[in-house]
């Protein structure tokens, strides 16, 4: 869409929220924060010269829900910082009405953005107060003397390209002057003392991103694929997504004010300048690669045509390898979280072609824990298929859950776990998920008959 030269943002952000740099925090830290602090008054500064009647955060923190954006839709944002040790305290006016456009626009646009009031979040045992995501960013904003109205919108587990476009609606939505503060920190894992675990992945990731920043190149920050973005534990990347967003198709440029890493975290300031003008949105990469093994490309094909004419397709001569029986999984993943899963102990189908045709339809339609997928979806879907080898018998000293699936069998009761998952390290993590999908009792589980099988995983 064409974006008017007279849009109504004027500014744009990306900032941290470290509590430590909010006065009465942890004061004995505050060096090594100084750089930052100076690049967020600066950031501050140039906000308040623009002078925009509202100012919307953008946080990961506070009441986060996995399939929606939330919008704090009261009239009054209280927060405080006394669960850091400061008595420092904010009441903001919140921008109801703006609030309001942005929930009827979603709507019309069917993406899930949701204005959620007091009530609402009390029921779900939530707080009202505002979160430090939010409350950072808004502190600075204070010390630098603006006063105005403020929109608080927390993320959901959406994809990427619905982060984009509620970042759009973010912008159309607005009728006065506008700034967008996209509030994140980089990786946690950047040093053995950080809050998660060393990964050398976390510099990497905060490289990448500076650097893109450093050159307004939004692009490379879309194509940063989720299982990077996991091992770096950060917390940024959907805020700024959704920021970018509200950016498509205007001319802005994006300026790194500062870099730090103390603590194992990594904070990034960066400035967002508008100009007159529009230029091409931007696009997110494709979830799989032209090259992808014949079983992913026979199981992609299989959803879309059945999700085109509501049929499953036809394979009367699939070539080898898919045409011997073999029992099989496949596996959905929307930004590396799973969209669905079904499939086969042993083989139900005449042939490995079949079975993947068959269980690739189920999983986008029919696996219980998910709504059907879309068309919309397909394009970014990750997708792998496990073909099962015939289980064996075995014992429980013979469990390994990186290269050995699991089965557990007992009065009739069965259930199936596939090697090599995260968060499943050990034989007893296996044994009891196992246990848990079957409905076998976990005093139960030393009864149960145990069978081991190895998967070829295509991609």
């Amino acid at each position: 869409m064409e974006v008017s030269l007279l849009c109504p943002i004027v500014f744009a952000g990306f900032a941290p929220h470290p509590p430590l740099l909010i006065e009465g925090v942890g004061n004995e830290g505050k060096t090594e924060v100084a750089q930052t602090d100076r690049a967020y008054r600066q950031l501050a500064a140039r906000l308040a010269e623009t002078n925009p009647e509202t100012v919307l955060v953008v946080t990961p923190h506070g009441p986060v829900f996995s399939d929606a954006y939330t919008i704090a839709g009261w009239d009054t944002l209280k927060g405080d910082f006394t669960p850091f040790g400061s008595p420092v305290s904010m009441i903001w006016e919140a921008d109801t009405e703006y609030s309001r456009r942005a929930e009827e626009l979603a709507a019309a646009r069917g993406l899930p953005l949701l204005a959620i009031n007091s009530r609402q979040l009390a029921s779900h045992r939530y707080s009202t107060g505002l979160d430090h995501g939010t409350m950072v960013p808004l502190w600075y904003l204070r010390e630098a003397g603006w006063q105005g109205k403020v929109v608080c919108i927390r993320i959901g587990g959406l994809p990427p390209r619905q982060c984009y476009e509620i970042g759009k609606v973010l912008r159309d939505a607005a009728e006065g002057n506008v700034a967008v503060i996209a509030s994140g920190d980089l990786s946690h894992c950047l040093s053995e003392d950080g809050p998660s675990p060393y990964n050398p992945a976390g510099a990497e990731f905060d490289h990448t991103i500076a650097a893109a920043l450093g050159k307004s190149d939004y692009q490379a920050v879309l194509s940063i694929p989720p299982e990077f973005r996991q091992r770096a534990a950060e917390c940024g990347w959907r805020p700024l997504v959704t920021l970018l967003g509200a950016l498509d198709g205007l001319v802005s440029q994006s300026e790194v004010l500062s870099y730090q890493g103390p603590f194992g975290v990594g904070y990034l300031v960066a400035a967002f300048t508008l100009a007159a003008g529009v230029k091409p949105g931007f696009t997110f990469p494709r979830a799989q690669p032209a090259d992808a093994s014949a079983h992913v490309q026979l199981a992609r094909e299989a959803i879309r045509r059945y999700l085109l004419r509501g049929q499953a397709m036809d394979l009367p001569n699939p070539p080898p390898p898919l045409d011997v029986p073999a029992a099989a999984f496949v596996s959905l993943k929307l930004d590396d979280q799973l969209r669905g899963c079904i499939g086969t102990i042993e083989p139900e189908h005449e042939n490995l072609g079949k079975e993947i045709i068959a269980n690739a339809i189920a999983a986008a339609t029919g696996d219980p824990r998910f709504e059907p997928v879309t068309a919309e979806e397909l394009e970014q879907l990750s997708i792998s298929v496990d073909v099962l080898s015939e289980p064996v018998p075995a014992d429980y000293s013979q469990l390994n859950p990186a290269k050995l699936g699991l089965v557990a069998q007992w009065k009739g009761r069965r259930g199936l776990l596939l090697p090599d998952l995260p968060g499943v390290d050990t034989p007893e993590e296996q044994l009891q998920i196992v246990c848990s999908k079957a409905g076998i009792p976990l005093d139960k589980a030393g009864e149960a008959k145990l069978f081991t099988f190895s998967v070829k995983r295509f991609f």
